[in-house]
Formats: structure tokens, sequence, C-alpha cells
């Protein structure tokens, strides 16, 4: 879980940032109000408004000092980037709404409901010259800084994502919510076509998928073993990867302590390391959030005009493949 924002410095130059730009969040549950306090303390953002229907979201707002709203259509004309942070079954709608007004948008992921809507979205997006990033927070954790350099040349990964909680309200399942989070990070760094996978799961009575594993093979020849499970039946919190690289060296990517280490075979001392140079030996934990780095990245593709760090093709991606594993669980139960 990420660290109250309010007790976390800010990213290395982020002081510096020029021209702020006027932002807003529309959702204001949980994560909304995690996005709404960054953005308020973000040197590069101006917090405008918070829009949300329920009307007990407008003391938070008073809080902020900023204006409050229940419906999208009364968002004022100087925003120019907007969070989302609402409900999957909305995602759509919204987006679409702010795209069409020509604002920029970081959706939370995932995506949409369909791959069908995040093709649509995409496809808005570029026509109407607005970045759309989408909220795959892990590619922001300090952990993951050498995740592509690693990813890139290994043969074999494992991730285990694991969680005591509970799934949040209108959550899908453990695939679509928290699995995304690992297919969306392999994609990325392998960079290879999925051409075949297995996967397996089952249900605990709080989604349809509760637990689930699947083996991916990607054209490059790399394999990846993912596993997501949450509730109390959850043996231990765990947010981790371990990829292998061809040379037989092992790595490991701890995304809960936010640190990237090499691991050492039995008998083997330091001394005798011989770690590729290229690569960082330890990465210790920064206190830096990812949600701080996340939204920076975000409000610097907005002001500079550029491609967004997760655009919205790699969240289609991100969301498609786990459709697709979603789906063979479903029907294998």
């Amino acid at each position: 879980m990420t660290r109250p924002v309010h007790d976390l410095e800010l990213p290395d130059g982020v002081q510096d940032q020029p021209r702020p730009i006027d932002t807003a969040v529309v959702g204001v549950g949980y994560f909304g109000s995690l996005h709404a306090l960054c953005y308020s303390r973000l040197p590069g953002s101006r917090l405008r408004a918070l829009v949300d229907p329920d009307p007990m979201t407008k003391s938070f707002a008073d809080y902020l000092g900023v204006s409050w709203f229940s419906h999208l259509a009364d968002l004022p004309s100087t925003v120019r980037a907007v969070s989302v942070a609402t409900p999957v079954a909305t995602h759509y709608a919204l987006t679409k709404a702010l795209l069409q007004r020509g604002l920029d948008v970081l959706l939370e992921k995932p995506i949409a409901e369909t791959a069908a809507q995040a093709a649509k979205l995409q496809i808005m997006a570029e026509a109407k010259s607005c970045v759309l990033q989408i909220g795959h927070i892990e590619r922001f954790n300090p952990a993951f800084a050498a995740g592509p350099a690693l990813l890139c040349r290994v043969h074999t990964i494992q991730t285990v994502r694991t969680t005591h909680r509970k799934p949040r309200a209108g959550a899908l399942d453990v695939v679509i919510d928290l699995m995304i989070h690992d297919l969306d990070l392999v994609l990325h760094g392998v960079a290879s076509p999925v051409v075949g996978f297995h996967a397996s799961g089952s249900s605990h009575h709080l989604t349809p998928i509760d637990e689930a594993q699947v083996e991916l093979t990607f054209a490059n020849g790399c394999r990846a073993s993912l596993r997501a499970h949450w509730g109390s039946a959850a043996r231990k919190e765990d947010r981790c990867m371990t990829a292998e690289l061809h040379d037989n060296e092992t790595w490991t990517i701890d995304f809960r302590r936010r640190i990237t280490y090499r691991n050492f075979p039995t008998g083997l001392s330091h001394s005798h390391d011989t770690h590729n140079p290229s690569l960082p030996h330890s990465a210790p934990g920064i206190q830096q959030d990812a949600l701080s780095l996340q939204l920076t990245a975000f409000l610097d593709a907005s002001r500079s005009r550029t491609v967004p760090r997760v655009t919205s093709g790699q969240g289609h991606a991100a969301l498609y493949l786990a459709q697709q594993i979603r789906q063979r669980i479903l029907d294998d139960a």
C-alpha cells in the first residue's frame, strides 16, 4: 500500500516544475482522495475541483479549499488535467466525456470494463490529441526502476501478489483487479508477444475468482508464472517479482519494501560477485511514493504534450490479456 501522501517527500526536481496546471479529481473514494491530496501539494498542480455524486464528499473539498460538484458537466473550464478514480463500470463513459472536452486524463486501472471500450478510448484520445495515462502505479514504484533492464534479459519470471484485505466494493475478480498489475509489468518489461498461456483459479465466495495462477509463454522464449490471491485465506501480504537471467543470475523486485536485490547462490560470497555493471547491485528503498511520481509524470506529459509513461495502448493490452485469462479460468471451473 502506498504510504500516506502527506508523509512523503516530493520527487527530485519537482520543486522546479514550471507552469502549474489546473487539475481536478473525479471520484472521491479511497484512491480519489489520495489523488486529490497529492495534487493539492504538487507544485506542478493547482487543484481546482472534486467531482462526486455523494454529497458527503463535499466536506473533503472544503478541507482542501477547492470547489465541489456532483456532475461532471459543471467542471470548471480552466481545468486541463483530470484523474478519474471511480468504479470501473463508469470508466468508459466518464473518460469519453472528458476526452470530448479535450482534457488530459489519468485513468485508474483497469482502463475499462472491456477491451473494446479500451480500444475506443485509445482511438478517441489520439483523435483529440489528449494525454490518456493509465494508472498502473507499480510502474512508478522505486523498486521497479531497474525492472525494464532486467526483464528484457530474463528467461524466467515469477510474481506473487497476495493480500489479506477483502476486495473493494465493485471489484470484478482477482485477475482484473490485482493480477493485472503484474500482467502490465511483464508485458512492458519483456516487450515480446504472448504466444500461449495456461491458467487456473478458484473462488472463496468473495468474487468469481479469488485466487489465480497463470503461466505465460512469450515469443522470445521467456516464461512467466504469476500468482494472485486476496482475502483472509491469503497467508501473508506479498508483492514481489523474481527474475532469472540467461546467465543464471537471479534478481528479486520487492514492491512492498521498495527494494531490488540480487539473490546469491548458497555458499557464494559477495566478494566473488561478477554481476552485470549495467544493473544495480542493490537498490535501497527510496522514500518517494509511487503516487507522487505517477501524477508528476502525468502532469509532465500534459505540459509537454508528450507520450505518457503508461499509455492507453498498454492499458488496453493488460486488460485484454487479463480478460483472456479470466475467461479461461471461468470456462474451466
